[in-house]
Order: structure tokens, then C-alpha cells, then sequence
């Protein structure tokens, strides 16, 4: 491989090496074809044998980082890393790969600081090491659950990304179609621009320049020398909070996000109300929590308390295999149960919120082992329930169980949280209406009434209630209902936001009239509110792709039905990938279903193979246990779409999910929609909780509503 003199050194300085290191260019091709022929020992050979004879100099010190990070152990690792940064510490690779490795190991807050340090001594051009610590950063962050920061680096890796490399691109796509992710933290990290009466224009416009180029550590300090003059400027204050979230420094967003809010509340109190949300979002302060502890009673005579169990109809029999509870060596349960705190009814008939019964806990009762005597271990959650459960296991048990053993802490849940989320056990001939009624009038009590009597960490410990009339907690209070909405429209709940804004004496959140707005600048979390019938074709268009692309669930249905409606558009939009969409996100299974059905006849009628929207069907019917329908659908897709790669591939992988085929790809004997996943009906339904940074995939979501389905959707790979 020859390698140009005129080109730059490889090792970061910015140099040609003609002028840096001419000596060593026949050293440098060798390692170069090693590194090609994927030789990396030999090359390491060649280094080491460079470095003998330039013990200082950065391109072997570069070389021996890179290659010791390929193969190396992390003592090696990490020695090689030192002293490349102690001989060369203006050298930009040195931080770059230093940043990259710090992610690597779980420590993505050093790993900012070393990339922002590589990116202040960067020239314009970035060094491939610098590029690629910006994805592995971005990365360890993500994994971190510090999803603005993530986004940041991710999208600037990506803008400066060579045309085959598209990996920052679809990670980002990943993020931003999330539904477990609140819109706040996907917005955009865009900057305000500099007021016109700002006194500084220029030192303004210098930081701004500084961060448009990724050196977002330097343009805060920029900008908290100009806030020193203007503690209260809205833009100085909404940029720090902006670039300290893009740099994982959550806490200093928070503060700035704060401030913000207060500064612009009498101007924009949306803006102030979205910000404050934002902080509320970053917090990592959960508040007061309930402890989720397992009790263990010791069994006085087993045979007595497998049969009161058996005869009590508060002990409802969990729909699992025990044998798949084993803890280690020790044996599973005999049996494993839900407790009731009453009995199930055979009929939904006349079942109410208040007379549903709901779920206490969870019992497994184990028998004698050699170290261990027979006992019952009880899983539940430690709040003002608590006593009932077990004065509700005793009375089914009564003398045939011991005194409460030493409680075992399995976990906890804030309280804020806990107030949304139930669990309950419907009769089995409950109807798919019955159980979504209950839900929704649930859901209803839980946001009304729970909810609004809950203190709330956001709220300084008071709750809801307490907080109305608070001016100096109005801006928190309406932004603690807006995360609260923002979860309920990625979970779908069915509730208006406005009732409980206008029961707390918050304003409400009015349609908003397209042809007054920019869609492009809008933050996400509005789209649902425009009226569609006051936007053109484009801009329709327009507000349907961003609310795809940011997975705002409500906005993707209100806009694909405005899309299917308008005559003006006939002929220019797939009308098979909007009526896909309506059927992820409508929430219905029936609904789904007959969506689904117009995707494969809008397909057709296009031109194009309905097969992946049968796929989608299938994957709902398999859900829904339905054999007859789920066995017609795979015979017509192994005998009609098989040659479509995207049918054939991901419908193996459906199939292999219900157990339909192993994993060698054979049958196993079970038919079609009759086993995998076990009947919904039986199921207690938990209520859904909030996003938080300690809970990011949030809670199961109640039954009635859309459960967080694993089954391939088009559009999910």
C-alpha cells in the first residue's frame, strides 16, 4: 500500500507527513497493508519494533492505542492510552480514542469531556478518531438514558457522516420512533438566535459558532460569561439549558430550564410550561417510593394450605409453568397464584370500577427442602394496602402458615407512579368492550382523583390539589400535566387532558390553526393540536412526516386520516402505509384488524404485494389467539409472498416467537393462534406508568388498551 507524503500524518496532528515523520513511511505502509489483511498482531510487532526507535513520537503511540483497544487487554489498554496523552496532550486522537474507551467501559460523563476536549483542539476537518468517538459516545449515553446528549452527538456524527456509513442515521431513527420515549426528550437541540437589542451581538454570534461546530462545552462558557450581564435573557438562558442537556450535564440543565421558565412564563407561557417539563423529565429525583418486597410464611401442614388455596376463590392460579421458576439449584413452586382481594364474578355484567377485583400480589408455594422448610412467599407491593394482603392471606390460610418471615426488598416504584398503575382480574367472559370500558373509566378515576392527591416531587412535595392557586407552582403544575399527557398518548390512553387542566385551574390546550404556524419549528409535542382542515396539501404532508418521524401517536392518526380524506391528494400518498400506520396506533385490536384490511386492498389497488400487511395481521390474530384466521393467513403467505424478502425473513421470526416453529426453523406441532403467549383474558392488567430515567420502558400498559406488543409491525425494522 503507498501511502502519499502529502497527505496528513495518522496520527492527529494535522501535519503532512512528508514534513513530520518522511522516516518512517516504508514502516507505515507495512502496518497499513498488516491493518488490511486484518493482521493486527504482526502489526502490533512492527509498532513496537517503531516505537524502539521513537519512543515519543505520536504516530507509533497512535498506532499502538489503536491496535491494543482491537486486541489488547484493558491494563494494556489503558497504559498505551496514558502515554499517548502524556506525550501528546494537545494531540486531538489521543482524547478522541481516550473518549471512545471511556464509553466503552460505562463511564460516558468522562467520555464527554475527553471528545469536547478532541473537538477544542480539532482543526476543521475532524479526524476519523474524533468521528467515531462522537458514535460511541453518543452511544454510552444512550445506554445511560441520557437521550438529549445521545441525540446531539449522534446527530452531529451524522451530519459530517461519508455517504456508506449510515449507522448514527439509524440509530437516531431507532430513538425517534420510540414510543417509550416522552416527545420532550426527542426535540431537536436547537439554539435561539441572538435578540436584536442584545448588547454583545457578536460575542453571541462567537458562541453560537462554537457550537455549531460541536464545541458546545466552550460555547456555555461563552454564554454563562454573557448571562453575567443578563441573568433573565431568555434566549442566553433557553441556549445553557439547551447545550448543557446536549453534554449529558443534566443537573445544570435542569437549573437552566428552571430559570427559563420563570423568565419567560408571563411572554410564552407554553414555551415556559414545555421547559419546565423538560426539567421535570430530566430529574432523576423519584420522589417518595413503595418498596416491592416478597414475605416468606412458614407452612405448618402443606397439604392443608394447597387445599385452602385450592378451595378460596381470592387464590386465582397464575398461567405459567412453575417449572420455569426454579431459582437456581433449589426446586420450583408446587404452585403459583395471584391474590384477589375478592372473588372473581363469572359475568361483567353490572362489574364496576369500585367492584372489579384487583390483584394483591403474587403467591408461590414451595414444599420441604433439605435446608428449607415448606413455606409461601408472597410478592407485593409495600403500601397502604399492605396490611390488608396479608391479613387477606391469613384469612385464607389461617393457622395452617407461621409468622411473617424477614422481608426481602425486590424493588421499588415511586408514588407518583404507583397511583396510575393497577392490577386487576376480570372474569374470562369479560368482552374486549367491557374490559375497555372498565379501563378508561379506571384510567379516569386514577388521573382525577389519585393522581391530583398524590404529592408530587416536581410540585416540592405538594400534590396536584394542594398546588392549585399557586402562582409560583402554576408553570409546574400545568408541566406536570403535560408529561402526564405526553405518556398517556404514547400509551394511549383514552382521556382528555383538558378535563383535569381545567379541574386544577390550568389553561387549556387549544387547536392550533395551520396556515399561523411553521410546521418545521413547532416542537413535536403540538402537532396533535393543529387542525388538519386548516393546512394545504404540503404542509399536511409536512405535519404527518415529523409526527412519524417523532412516533407522536395521536398526531400520526389525526393526520393520516386527514391524508386519506382529502380528494387533492388522490393518487400522490400510499394509502397502504397510512392506513398501516393507523393500525399501530389506534389502539384497537378490532380497529387494527380492519385497518390492516385496507392496507392490503390500498396495495393491491396500487399495484404493489399486499404481503406485509398481511404479515401485520397475522401477527395480531396469532396475538388474539384466533386459529382459523391466523391458520388461512399463513397458508396464503407461505404460498404467495415467501419470495418477498420483507415477508419471508420476518415471518419466520414470528413464527418462532409463538412457538409455532423451534429454532432450527422446524415445526413444533403447535397450530397456528393455538398456544405462544397464553390468553389475554386471565391476565390482571396493569395500569401505565410514566417514562423516567430510573424506569425508561415505562409500565405494562392496562388491559382494553394496547399492550406493548412485541409482534413485527412494517416499518419496525
Amino acid at each position: 500500500m503507498s501511502i502519499d507524503p502529502y497527505s496528513n500524518s495518522p496520527c492527529g496532528t494535522n501535519k503532512k507527513i512528508k514534513f513530520y515523520c518522511p522516516e518512517m513511511i516504508p514502516d507505515l505502509e507495512k502496518i497499513e497493508r498488516m491493518l488490511a489483511g486484518e493482521q493486527r498482531v504482526a502489526a502490533l510487532d512492527v509498532v513496537q519494533k517503531l516505537l524502539e526507535r521513537y519512543p515519543d513520537h505520536s504516530v507509533p503511540l497512535f498506532y499502538r492505542t489503536i491496535l491494543q483497544m482491537q486486541i489488547g487487554e484493558e491494563g494494556q489498554i489503558a497504559a498505551a492510552i496514558s502515554e499517548f496523552l502524556d506525550k501528546h496532550p494537545d494531540n486531538p486522537a489521543a482524547h478522541a480514542l481516550y473518549a471512545s474507551h471511556l464509553s466503552a467501559t460505562g463511564k460516558p460523563t468522562e467520555a464527554v469531556e475527553e471528545l469536547q476536549t478532541a473537538l477544542e483542539l480539532s482543526p476543521q476537518q475532524l479526524h476519523f478518531t474524533v468521528y467515531e468517538a462522537l458514535g460511541a459516545v453518543g452511544q454510552g449515553l444512550l445506554m445511560d438514558s441520557k437521550i438529549p446528549a445521545a441525540r446531539a452527538h449522534l446527530m452531529l456524527q451524522s451530519s459530517i457522516a461519508p455517504e456508506d456509513d449510515d449507522m448514527a442515521m439509524q440509530l437516531l431513527m431507532r430513538i425517534n420512533s420510540s414510543r417509550e420515549l416522552p416527545s420532550l426528550l426527542k426535540t431537536d437541540p436547537t439554539l435561539a438566535e441572538c435578540p436584536s437589542d442584545f448588547p454583545k451581538k457578536d460575542e453571541f454570534e462567537a458562541a453560537l459558532a462554537e457550537a455549531g461546530a460541536g464545541r458546545w462545552r466552550k460555547a456555555v462558557s461563552q454564554f454563562e460569561q454573557l448571562k453575567a450581564a443578563a441573568p433573565r435573557n431568555t434566549a442566553l438562558l433557553e441556549n445553557l439549558a439547551v447545550l448543557s442537556a446536549t453534554l449529558g450535564y443534566n443537573e445544570a440543565a435542569i437549573g437552566y430550564l428552571h430559570s427559563y421558565a420563570a423568565a419567560a412564563e408571563r411572554s410564552d407561557f407554553e414555551a415556559a410550561v414545555e421547559a419546565e417539563s423538560l426539567a421535570q423529565l430530566l430529574s432523576d429525583d423519584p420522589g417518595s417510593q413503595y418498596d416491592m418486597v416478597t414475605v416468606p410464611f412458614p407452612v405448618q401442614d402443606l397439604e392443608v394450605v394447597l387445599e385452602k388455596l385450592r378451595v378460596d376463590d381470592r387464590a386465582n392460579v397464575l398461567p405459567v409453568d412453575v417449572s420455569q421458576l426454579a431459582d437456581g439449584d433449589s426446586p420450583p413452586p408446587k404452585v403459583a397464584y395471584w391474590l384477589l382481594d375478592r372473588a372473581v364474578p363469572e359475568s361483567a355484567d353490572g362489574l364496576t370500577v369500585d367492584t372489579a377485583p384487583n390483584v394483591l400480589g403474587e403467591m408461590l408455594v414451595y414444599g420441604k427442602e433439605t435446608d428449607r422448610d415448606a413455606r409461601v412467599e408472597l410478592s407485593t407491593m409495600k403500601n397502604d394496602k399492605y396490611d390488608a394482603t396479608i391479613a387477606t392471606l391469613r384469612e385464607i390460610c389461617g393457622d395452617a402458615i407461621g409468622a411473617a418471615g424477614e422481608e426481602k426488598k425486590l424493588g421499588q416504584i415511586p408514588m407518583s407512579e404507583a397511583v396510575l398503575t393497577w392490577s386487576w382480574r376480570l372474569p374470562d367472559s369479560a368482552s374486549a368492550a367491557q374490559k375497555q370500558a372498565l379501563t378508561h373509566e379506571r384510567r379516569r378515576q386514577a388521573l382525577l382523583e389519585s393522581w391530583t392527591a398524590q404529592p408530587q416531587p416536581s410540585l416540592g412535595g405538594k400534590s396536584p390539589s394542594e398546588a392549585v392557586g399557586d402562582a409560583a407552582l402554576r408553570v409546574k403544575l400545568a408541566a406536570a400535566v403535560l408529561v402526564l399527557e405526553n405518556a398517556g398518548q404514547q400509551q394511549q390512553w383514552q382521556f382528555e387532558f383538558n378535563e383535569l387542566r381545567t379541574k386544577l385551574q390550568l389553561p387549556t390546550l387549544d387547536p392550533l390553526v395551520g396556515s399561523q404556524i411553521e410546521i418545521d419549528s413547532l416542537p413535536s409535542v403540538r402537532l396533535y393540536r393543529i387542525d388538519p382542515a386548516t393546512l394545504d396539501d404540503t404542509n399536511l404532508i409536512k405535519a404527518y412526516g415529523r409526527s412519524v418521524i417523532s412516533a407522536e401517536r395521536a398526531a400520526i392518526r389525526i393526520f393520516a386520516e386527514a391524508l386519506l380524506s382529502r380528494e387533492s391528494l388522490t393518487g400522490q400518498i400510499d394509502k397502504s402505509e397510512l392506513y398501516g400506520q393507523l393500525a399501530r396506533n389506534c389502539g384497537d385490536p378490532d380497529l387494527a384488524i380492519g385497518y390492516l384490511k385496507q392496507a392490503q386492498a390500498a396495495a393491491v389497488a396500487d399495484g404493489q404485494s399486499p404481503g406485509m400487511w398481511k404479515l401485520a395481521e397475522l401477527g395480531l390474530r396469532l396475538e388474539r389467539r384466533e386459529s382459523q384466521e391466523s391458520q388461512m393467513l399463513l397458508n396464503d403467505l407461505t404460498q404467495n409472498h415467501m419470495h418477498e424478502a420483507e415477508v419471508a425473513r420476518p415471518l419466520m421470526q414470528l413464527l418462532y416467537q409463538f412457538g409455532i416453529i423451534g429454532a432450527d426453523g422446524r415445526p413444533t406441532g403447535m397450530p397456528p393462534g393455538g398456544g405462544g403467549q397464553p390468553a389475554a383474558a386471565p391476565a390482571p392488567a396493569a395500569g401505565g406508568g410514566l417514562w423516567t430515567p430510573e424506569n425508561p420502558s415505562g409500565a405494562a400498559a392496562p388491559a382494553g388498551e394496547e399492550q406493548k406488543s412485541k409482534l413485527w409491525m412494517p416499518g419496525m425494522d
